[in-house]
């Protein structure tokens, strides 16, 4: 199982296993980690389990989350990884976190807003998305499969079309349910994060592993509809 090593000015202050869905960091007491320092905003970050990996999410943070000495806003671990929130070392340890993971595994990724279905979230200022490898493996991935969307038909996004055209992107409700559809570069998938219920894909329940997209699948996620389509 991975754990956090919390650390602060060299000496080592916990380990933290990340035994939940949705594992929270800040400075108010309800977090799974709490760090006690002005500098940390109350719930400043969590670290959500995508399948097998670990994906970590600023929360709006008032002075940002560093990832590795960059800062970041969403990004999915990789063994030996440092987080760094205010005065604390955050080291993310998983041996099953290699270097050699998958392209979808080694992006930078700003959050996406339009997902997420909570009335009156604050927009994120920067809409574009940071790439921690090299451009050249986001041009293969959009070199090898076509790009795809989702058009909502109940829920938030109603009437609605959004464009696939990042490596990961989340929707449903952040602390009740949500999911990922992820880029690789031979397809779309659709991934369980957190919530009692999986998301359905033409009725059926996903689970807990990658489920495959295909044109004109209809996923749902509580109240949210959303069919699948190629461009």
């Amino acid at each position: 199982m991975a754990k956090l090593v919390v650390s602060r000015d060299g000496a080592v202050v916990g380990h933290y296993f990340l035994d939940k869905d949705r594992f929270t960091i800040g400075r108010k007491a309800g977090n799974d980690i709490q760090l006690d320092e002005q500098g940390v905003s109350k719930e400043h970050a969590a670290i959500l389990t995508v399948g097998n990996d670990q994906v970590l999410e600023d929360s709006g943070s008032t002075n940002g989350t560093l990832l590795n000495g960059a800062k970041v806003e969403r990004h999915i671990l990789q063994n030996n990884d440092v987080i760094e929130i205010g005065g604390f070392q955050l080291k993310y340890v998983s041996q099953r976190a290699s270097r050699d993971m998958d392209f979808d595994k080694t992006l930078i990724i700003a959050p996406q807003p339009e997902f997420h279905g909570v009335p009156g979230e604050r927009a994120e200022e920067q809409a574009g998305s940071r790439l921690a490898t090299a451009l050249s493996a986001a041009r293969s991935v959009k070199a090898t499969f076509p790009l795809g969307g989702v058009k909502g038909v109940k829920g938030p996004h109603a009437g609605r079309e959004v464009a696939l055209n990042r490596a990961l992107k989340t929707f449903g409700r952040p602390g009740e349910r949500v999911a990922v559809i992820t880029r690789r570069p031979h397809g779309y998938y659709v991934t369980h994060v957190e919530g009692k219920k999986y998301p359905r894909v033409n009725g059926k329940s996903i689970g807990t592993q990658p489920h495959p997209l295909q044109e004109g699948d209809l996923i749902e996620l509580g109240d949210d509809k959303l069919i699948f389509f190629l461009k």
